[in-house]
């Protein structure tokens, strides 16, 4: 158990990892860059793989920020004229998530793969390298790539083709399918963002991560 969040605010905060998960994405896409802070913090959270409480899987949630910003957009339905991409890789990512659940055979390879990376981690000098990313990416297209269903990604052409930065957004959409898998462990429902909207919202303000 979280001492510093209640379980309603872990929920709201592994949801919006998700959305985290996506406006990078989005940012690479589209810049070429994103945060290394924040990508580094969703790549522990994937690493974390017997961690048996939140703090553990997300110890700095100050970088998740970006994410709740997200997510309080789209719960409040007014865009404002902001990009639909993000918000539309977030319930993508949330709906891979759900695939994945269904899939035993694929969730036990995706454990498999991410022990083995993990007793290779000292091997790394930096979980946001390029070379740990190339890694993750090659998971995440052995595993949840061999869904019928896939993310359409899009931005500036010369980024999207850039070997290293196509790994960093593989990268954080499997980083994204992580925080949405614990979003669900935690009791998170796809219709809890049509149904529950104020009760989130409430929750979402009710956060301190300065």
């Amino acid at each position: 158990m979280s001492e510093r969040f209640s379980p309603e605010q872990q929920q709201v905060l592994a949801l919006a990892a998700v959305f985290q998960a996506a406006q990078l994405g989005d940012d690479l896409a589209l810049r070429g860059d994103c945060d290394p802070r924040a990508l580094r913090a969703l790549i522990e959270g994937v690493m974390a793989l017997d961690a048996d409480n939140f703090d553990a899987i997300y110890p700095q949630p100050q970088f998740l920020r970006e994410g709740l910003a997200l997510l309080e957009l789209s719960l409040n339905r007014n865009s404002g004229g902001a990009s639909l991409r993000p918000l539309n890789y977030g319930l993508s990512l949330l709906h891979l998530a759900s695939k994945l659940r269904k899939s035993e055979e694929t969730t036990n390879i995706l454990r498999h793969r991410l022990m083995a990376l993990k007793g290779q981690q000292a091997h790394f000098s930096d979980l946001a390298d390029d070379a740990f990313c190339h890694r993750l990416a090659s998971i995440y297209v052995d595993t949840l790539g061999s869904f019928r269903f896939r993310i359409q990604v899009k931005g500036e052409p010369a980024h999207l083709q850039d070997e290293d930065k196509a790994a960093r957004i593989r990268t954080l959409f499997l980083a994204g399918v992580r925080a949405a898998f614990l979003w669900q462990q935690l009791g998170g429902r796809r219709w809890h963002i049509l149904f529950k909207r104020k009760q989130i919202l409430s929750v979402l303000e009710s956060i301190n991560i300065s």
